[in-house]
């Protein structure tokens, strides 16, 4: 499993935005649905009230994220837009839990 892991400091008044952007039947959601090896998202609050959240994109492997990404990248980007006017700040951090080995 490969995930890619977002942070995201969303802007209060932008919060309902985000999260419909984010949610099960959400846009980010439906775009990566489109690939059958993307296996799902979820979004954790810290908790503390500060808008920050994190996003995980879980993918069979980064090769499948990648590829998916780079075949749709005009649609991406006009979804990366999108998401950006809810959030002030977005940070990305990639973890692969199960190398595969040589």
């Amino acid at each position: 499993m490969f995930q890619v892991i977002w942070e995201l400091k969303v802007k209060f008044k932008e919060r309902e935005k985000f999260e419909k952007f984010y949610d099960p039947k959400g846009e980010w959601v439906k775009f990566f649905g489109k690939s059958p090896e993307y296996e799902g998202t979820d979004v954790l609050e810290s908790g503390e009230g500060d808008g920050i959240f994190l996003v995980i994109d879980e993918w069979s492997s980064e090769e499948a994220y990648n590829e998916f990404v780079k075949s749709r990248k005009a649609e991406y980007d006009l979804l990366e837009e999108k998401a950006r006017a809810a959030s002030r700040t977005k940070k990305r951090i990639w973890i692969n839990l199960n190398p595969e080995e040589e």
